[in-house]
C-alpha cells in the first residue's frame, strides 16, 4: 500500500497546460516564463521515470521517458551554460526560446497515453470512518489513542494496533478486531508481570483477567486498577471470544469499539506499569467481607 499525493498529478497536469499553450503562440516564449513549467514537468517526469515516485508508470512509461528527454534537450541549448548548469547569469527578460520548439514536443502523445493508463488504474478511495482522519487511522493508528511516540509501545503491540486501524479503514471490520486483541494480549502480559509475576506458558486472556481481578481486590497493597481490569474484562467477553471462533465475524460498529477499548485499555495498562515501577508484583491476599 502507498500513499499518493494527488496536488503531484494536479501539478503535472497545470505544467503540460502551459507548455501546450506555449506551441499555440506566434511570438517566442521569454525564458522567465518557459521554465517554470518546464523545469517543474522535467522535475516530475524525472521522479516517475527514474524512481517510479509517486506511482510506477505502465504503459505511459517511455512516452514518458522520450518527452523528459525531449525537454532536456531544449535545457541544454537554451538554459545550461558550457558546464552543463542552469545558467542563471543570462539575460532571462531578453532571452527566449522558439514557439515551435513546443510544437514538435510529444506532449499530447504522452498526456492521451498517460490518461488512458489511468483509467484503467487501480486507484480507490477510502471514506472517512467517523470522526478519524484516513490518512491518521491508515497511517498511524497509534495517534487515536494517545499511544503515538511513546517509547513503551513499539515492536509487535505498536504493529498490530496500526493493522487494527488501517484494517478499520479499509471496512476489514473482523480483521481490525483480531489486530486489537493481539496488541492488547501483548500488553497483558507485561501488565501481568508487573502486578502479579510470570507469565504461565500459553496463558490467555481467559486465564489472565480472573487473575487480575482477584489482585486489583487486594488491600493495603498497590494493586491493578479496577478500572482498568474491567475494560480487560469487557474485551475479552464481548469481543475476544467470538473472534476464537473461524466462523464469527464483527461489524463494523463492533470493530470500532474494540478498536476504542483496546487503545483504552492499552493506555491504562502502560501507565500503571510506569507508575508501578520496580514495585514487585501484589502478595495477594484474601479480599475483606
Amino acid at each position: 500500500m502507498q500513499h499518493v499525493n494527488l496536488s503531484f498529478f494536479v501539478e503535472l497536469g497545470g505544467s503540460i497546460a502551459l507548455l501546450k499553450s506555449f506551441a499555440k503562440r506566434e511570438a517566442d516564449v521569454p525564458f522567465f516564463e518557459a521554465w517554470p513549467p518546464l523545469g517543474d514537468l522535467m522535475e516530475k517526469l524525472s521522479r516517475l521515470v527514474d524512481n517510479g515516485h509517486p506511482i510506477r508508470l505502465e504503459t505511459s512509461a517511455n512516452p514518458a521517458y522520450t518527452l523528459l528527454t525531449e525537454l532536456r534537450g531544449i535545457r541544454q541549448r537554451h538554459f545550461d551554460g558550457p558546464d552543463g548548469v542552469l545558467d542563471t547569469s543570462k539575460n532571462w527578460g531578453a532571452s527566449s526560446v522558439p514557439a515551435w520548439e513546443f510544437v514538435v514536443l510529444s506532449i499530447d502523445f504522452f498526456h492521451n497515453v498517460l490518461a488512458a493508463e489511468f483509467t484503467n488504474s487501480a486507484t480507490f478511495t477510502v471514506p472517512q470512518r467517523w470522526g478519524y482522519r484516513t490518512p491518521t487511522l491508515i497511517l498511524d493508528a497509534a495517534s487515536c489513542a494517545e499511544l503515538g511516540g511513546r517509547e513503551d509501545f513499539q515492536g509487535t503491540p505498536l504493529i498490530d494496533f496500526r493493522e487494527a486501524g488501517k484494517c478499520l479503514a479499509f471496512e476489514m471490520p473482523t480483521a481490525s478486531g483480531f489486530h486489537s486483541a493481539r496488541a492488547v494480549e501483548a500488553i497483558l502480559q507485561r501488565y501481568y508481570r508487573a502486578f502479579i509475576g510470570p507469565v504461565p506458558e500459553r496463558a490467555t486472556m481467559g486465564y489472565l483477567v480472573p487473575q487480575l481481578e482477584e489482585a486489583s481486590k487486594a488491600k493495603g497493597v498497590e494493586h491493578p486498577d479496577q478500572r482498568t481490569v474491567i475494560t480487560l474484562r469487557e474485551i475479552k467477553d464481548l469481543d475476544r471470544n467470538p473472534l476464537a471462533h473461524p466462523e464469527a465475524t464483527l461489524d463494523m460498529v463492533s470493530a470500532k469499539a474494540l478498536f476504542e477499548l483496546a487503545g483504552i485499555a492499552i493506555w491504562r495498562m502502560l501507565n500503571e506499569i510506569d507508575q508501578h515501577g520496580s514495585n514487585g508484583p501484589v502478595k495477594m491476599a484474601p479480599p475483606e467481607g
